[in-house]
């Protein structure tokens, strides 16, 4: 066995500990998340309104979706500037970064708050028939949208603290917004502890109390223990124009990226909507399970993300190159392992929604079957696109290996099987599935290529 292949599956008592110390935070900060959904799930079913209200809250999800995969977009693409600063050590330039992010994010954050709080009906008219299940989105969505302004704000400060080694920080807040938003739904949704029985409404409050709960101690304690993004006024002007042309050609494809997938997604929800609030519901239980059980392959793909641009900025070329191929190959071996925990146990945890149809559960599991087949192939992309590409500062690519997978093969396929096969909710489910063997064969020789590495601690510096 050559060395090089060697080290791939044998780590360094440092490499191992610090891979931990990121990724575990993450990991965690994701399973409260995703067991928080599910909370909310069987909360908000329990309202025994033959699902209308499930199917109001998991389809107005879409939308605040759709905004966190635009927010998503520019926090990460700014993400790969502060990892890699970090990395070299220079404060000014992740004060530089910040300002254009939050100029960024809140500009996204404010669009999207008119939108819920202005015009949700017509929002939801492309998401639901109409019928009590339109009516109560409504209702959530006016009043969910003004958590977008605090998560605006809140990811710029919670994606500095991971990249610059303060995951625990992050973990604590989103703990903390996940506890407060599942109190208030306790005590608004059917009225406990004296309080007035809101249903979807108080659902939507518990939303807007947690993010500030969230920004709250992200942002305080970054200020409190003079963090590396304590930025202060006078840092928040805007940078000079290279500075700011090269971030946007580098972040610009990030944030279309995750805006144009997001509306792929979006574009399949409204495919899934045609089939009814079943097939709704189908989906929207999958999803909360899937982000239960794939919490560790997101905290890696996040301390992948960030190891690597460290590495870069550090200008350890080989050591990012030794970190990739150690955390694809860890990964797909816990995605592996994953898959097969779901097919195992997908029953058990289907009980746990024993309030929606049969129709719905039966679908639930036939999707679950068809996404542990493919979750290694699925999850293998996310981390090659998101954990290495992007970390290396190879955003133009993954802009189009991603973005374009989904509307140049997995929109039309979603459409084609809804409108001109009319299958069922498990067929279209599947059709979205055939994007992914695209991915892997244009995905794995970009890769091999090493091209992906971009070293943008120099962006500015015209000269170099």
């Amino acid at each position: 066995m050559k060395e090089s292949t060697r080290k791939i599956f044998h780590w360094e008592r440092d490499f191992g500990k610090k891979m931990i110390r990121i990724a575990l935070p993450i990991a965690l900060q994701n399973l409260v998340a995703a067991s928080a959904h599910i909370v909310d799930g069987l909360m908000v079913a329990g309202l025994q309104d033959n699902g209308a209200s499930y199917a109001a809250v998991t389809q107005a999800g879409r939308y605040s979706f759709l905004f966190q995969l635009f927010l998503f977009g520019a926090a990460s693409g700014s993400s790969i500037f502060i990892s890699q600063f970090w990395g070299k050590r220079d404060g000014t330039g992740i004060h530089k970064v910040m300002s254009l992010c939050l100029r960024i994010t809140f500009g996204l954050a404010l669009l999207f708050c008119l939108g819920a709080v202005l015009i949700p009906g017509p929002i939801m008219t492309l998401f639901l028939e109409a019928g009590p299940s339109r009516e109560l989105a409504i209702q959530y969505l006016s009043i969910a949208g003004f958590s977008y302004l605090l998560a605006g704000i809140d990811i710029v400060f919670s994606n500095t603290l991971r990249a610059t080694g303060k995951p625990t920080v992050a973990m604590t807040a989103g703990i903390s917004g996940i506890l407060t938003n599942t109190f208030f739904n306790y005590t608004l949704i059917y009225g406990n502890f004296g309080m007035p029985a809101m249903g979807v409404r108080g659902a939507a409050i518990g939303t807007v109390a947690a993010a500030f709960v969230s920004l709250a101690i992200n942002a305080g304690y970054t200020y409190w223990k003079q963090q590396p993004g304590a930025i202060r006024p006078a840092q928040m002007k805007m940078p000079d124009r290279h500075f700011s042309m090269d971030y946007v050609k580098r972040v610009l494809p990030v944030v279309m990226n995750e805006g144009l997938w997001s509306l792929g997604m979006t574009a399949y929800s409204i495919f899934y909507g045609m089939r009814g609030d079943d097939a709704v519901n189908a989906v929207g239980v999958y999803n909360n399970i899937d982000q239960l059980m794939t919490v560790l392959i997101f905290g890696a793909v996040n301390a992948t993300a960030i190891l690597i641009g460290n590495r870069i900025g550090a200008g350890d070329r080989e050591g990012a190159i030794l970190t990739s191929r150690r955390m694809l190959f860890a990964t797909e071996c816990l995605s592996v392992f994953t898959a097969l925990m779901l097919f195992a146990f997908r029953y058990p945890i289907l009980s746990l929604f024993a309030n929606l149809s049969e129709r719905t559960l039966q679908d639930a599991a036939t999707i679950i079957l068809l996404a542990a087949c493919v979750m290694p192939f699925r999850h293998f992309n996310t981390i090659n696109i998101v954990g290495v590409l992007r970390a290396g500062g190879d955003t133009v690519f993954s802009m189009a290996l991603d973005a374009g997978s989904v509307w140049v093969i997995g929109v039309p396929c979603v459409a084609l099987a809804t409108v001109a096969f009319g299958l069922p909710i498990t067929g279209i489910y599947a059709a979205a599935f055939i994007e992914e063997g695209f991915k892997i064969c244009v995905g794995l020789p970009r890769f091999l290529s090493g091209k992906w590495i971009n070293n943008l601690t120099t962006i500015g510096n015209r000269g170099e």
